[in-house]
């Protein structure tokens, strides 16, 4: 993503149906401006999952192993207010689907969807946390000088490879890097990345040695 592309609505599919997370995942990937962050396929990885990539939106399959889906979607509106969940189940009548949507749900959507009803559940999720995603912390005094050079080549338009290459590290290593600093600055994409680099002056990265 460059900073002139529109922001992303970043999903989590979370079903331990494979068929079901494929039709999800496929619908969703042909739709612009969303992006499928992850999938799951126990409930442990959802909360894992949904920490760490702070989706927008957790599509949340209700036979995902792991306890109560009620509970999780209990536990996820009030660590991560932030983020909407859609319920993915059978009917929107079942007894199950309601008592997530009582937990905290933001819309059902059928398990075999269509295009509409897909772009439809997106537009209420979203609509159901206007307002509740913080505004971008400034932390940058906890940012490392790694954490800062990284940053400062993302904003040059460097790719992670191509980092990596820069600073002698493996792709991996940039990625820890770069999601370190997401957290600390309260970031949620490479756009916001490259928007706060320019704004606080950090800038391409001199020639370092190797760092693990």
């Amino acid at each position: 993503m460059t900073a002139k592309e529109t922001p992303v609505i970043r999903v989590l599919v979370a079903d331990d149906r494979p068929a079901v997370r494929t039709a999800l995942s496929t619908v969703l990937r042909l739709l612009p401006g969303v992006a499928v962050v992850a999938t799951a396929t126990h409930q442990r990885q959802v909360v894992d999952h949904t920490q760490r990539e702070q989706p927008e939106v957790v599509l949340l399959g209700l036979t995902l192993p792991g306890g109560d889906p009620a509970e999780l979607t209990r536990r996820l509106r009030a660590e991560h207010p932030a983020t909407a969940l859609v319920v993915v189940g059978s009917a929107p009548a079942d007894e199950a689907v309601r008592a997530v949507l009582l937990a905290g749900a933001a819309g059902y959507l059928s398990a075999t969807p269509d295009r509409e009803a897909v772009v439809r559940a997106l537009r209420v999720a979203v609509a159901s946390t206007s307002g509740r995603r913080p505004a971008p912390r400034d932390r940058r005094e906890e940012l490392t000088a790694r954490e800062i050079d990284v940053l400062g080549l993302v904003a040059a338009g460097l790719t992670n490879a191509e980092i990596a290459r820069r600073l002698s590290v493996s792709e991996a290593t940039v990625k820890t890097h770069l999601n370190h600093a997401y957290t600390k600055a309260g970031l949620h994409s490479r756009a916001e990345a490259v928007r706060y680099a320019k704004q606080h002056g950090i800038g391409p990265a001199d020639e370092s040695p190797p760092v693990s």
